[in-house]
Formats: C-alpha cells, sequence, structure tokens
C-alpha cells in the first residue's frame, strides 16, 4: 500500500478527544491532525513521539492532516491509522502472502453477512469453493516482541468472533487475520489481561473451527507493505520484555 505522497514529519505533543492530536512540524508550526484510531493506543501516542503525517486532497476538510505512523524509542515504527489494516490485508490476500489462504477467487472487501446483515472485511471462494470470511483485526499494542489484541475492551471484537463462529456452523472458513502494525512485534496472542472475555471467546472459536493468522508488515514513510506470516497463540503467554 502506497502513500499518496511521502509523509510528513512531525513531533506529538498530545493526543486527545480520541480523535484529534496537536503536532509540532519542523519549521515550528503547532497544528491538530486527525487521529484516525478509536483504541487506547498505549505505547503509540507518547508526548516527544516522532510521528508522520498524511495530508487530504479534500479542501473542505477541517483538519487536512491525519496521523499515520509513531516512532518508539526504541526506533520500532507503528501505523496508529486502523483504517489501513484492511488495505494491507487485501494486498497480502491477493499476493498469496498467507499460504493457508491460497488460492483465495472472487475476493471482495466490506461483503454483507449473517442474520444482521453486518459487513465482513475481505470474503473469498477457497481452492474446495467454500465461502471464506475474514476478520481483520490491527495490531499496535506491544510488550516487548509480543503483540496483543485487542488494546482496551472491545464489545465489537467480541461480537465478531461470534459471528464468525456462525459461518463455521454453517459449513463456511472463518478467519481472524491480525494485521500488525508494529515493527517490533514477533508473535501475536489475546490480550487476556485487557480483555478476558474476548481472549477466552478466542479459545473457544478456534476449537469451533475459526482460524487464526497474523501478518506482519513493512512501514517507511512512503508506504505499508505485506512482509510475512507471524505465531498466533491465543493462550496465555508471557514474553520477556526487550532490554
Amino acid at each position: 500500500m502506497q502513500f499518496h505522497k511521502t509523509l510528513l514529519p512531525a513531533v506529538l505533543i498530545k493526543r486527545y478527544k480520541r480523535f484529534l492530536a496537536d503536532v509540532e512540524l519542523p519549521n515550528g508550526d503547532i497544528i491538530t491532525v486527525h487521529c484516525p484510531n478509536t483504541g487506547a493506543m498505549t505505547g503509540c501516542a507518547e508526548p516527544g513521539m516522532r510521528v508522520w503525517l498524511s495530508e487530504s486532497p479534500n479542501p473542505k476538510r477541517k483538519y487536512p492532516y491525519t496521523w499515520e505512523l509513531a516512532e518508539t524509542a526504541a526506533g520500532h515504527l507503528i501505523c496508529v491509522n486502523t483504517q489501513r489494516a484492511n488495505q494491507v490485508a487485501g494486498e497480502a490476500l491477493q499476493q498469496q502472502v498467507i499460504s493457508q489462504l491460497v488460492p483465495l477467487t472472487q475476493l471482495t472487501a466490506e461483503r454483507k453477512y449473517g442474520y444482521d446483515n453486518r459487513r465482513i472485511d475481505w470474503f473469498g471462494l477457497d481452492a474446495d469453493e467454500r465461502e471464506t470470511y475474514i476478520e481483520v483485526k490491527s495490531v499496535t499494542l506491544a510488550e516487548g516482541s509480543q503483540g496483543y489484541f485487542p488494546d482496551t475492551v472491545s464489545e465489537r471484537a467480541l461480537a465478531h468472533l461470534l459471528s464468525l463462529q456462525d459461518m463455521v456452523a454453517d459449513g463456511h472458513r472463518a478467519v481472524v487475520l491480525y494485521v500488525v502494525m508494529h515493527t517490533g512485534i514477533e508473535i501475536v496472542s489475546a490480550a487476556h489481561h485487557i480483555h478476558p472475555a474476548y481472549a477466552t471467546q478466542c479459545i473457544q472459536a478456534a476449537a469451533a473451527g475459526v482460524e487464526f493468522y497474523a501478518l506482519s508488515c513493512t512501514l517507511s514513510s512512503s508506504a505499508i507493505e505485506p512482509l510475512k506470516s507471524i505465531v498466533v497463540s491465543n493462550q496465555p503467554i508471557t514474553i520477556e520484555q526487550n532490554p
């Protein structure tokens, strides 16, 4: 996924009201930008962080800049724009990066499904022409090299798991695809310490046949590219933090 043009560097002053952040540009100007992330953004929004912004071509936008990337003290890049995960997932599926999801034909984004007509992020047909429903989740919470989802209690994510289990019960394939938007993360698991109900449901969903995969990415001020599959563990695990 290429950015429309190279991102603009800045320094984060603060994030507030969930969707707003103040940043300082290289010339010293302080502006307010759109923050496209409803989560806790733990470890992603520390004052003083280097950040990168995209500029909207829409002249009517109140805040023309959008916060896209942040850099940790250890030098890891994080994509804080959760909307990018679906785009990168689509590219990974088309490029056949995740071997367990090869091949998928008739790839379609935002397809309605289920009894309540909710939307699945990606839909396709596998080699056996089974309907395959893929729910994409953006992972940015890191503790050392361990990544966790979600970073806050998410009843929506819990409901998605139940819907995917319904698809398996109907004879289809159902997948949770964690798109890892943090270059320091090497393994992903459900955040038992943040949302125990979600973590428990992940274990139950996996037992019911829901598949869990994770995708790492390369991040830069010009592009976000799918890289490779990494390990998902839905059991409670602890990994030592990097020194």
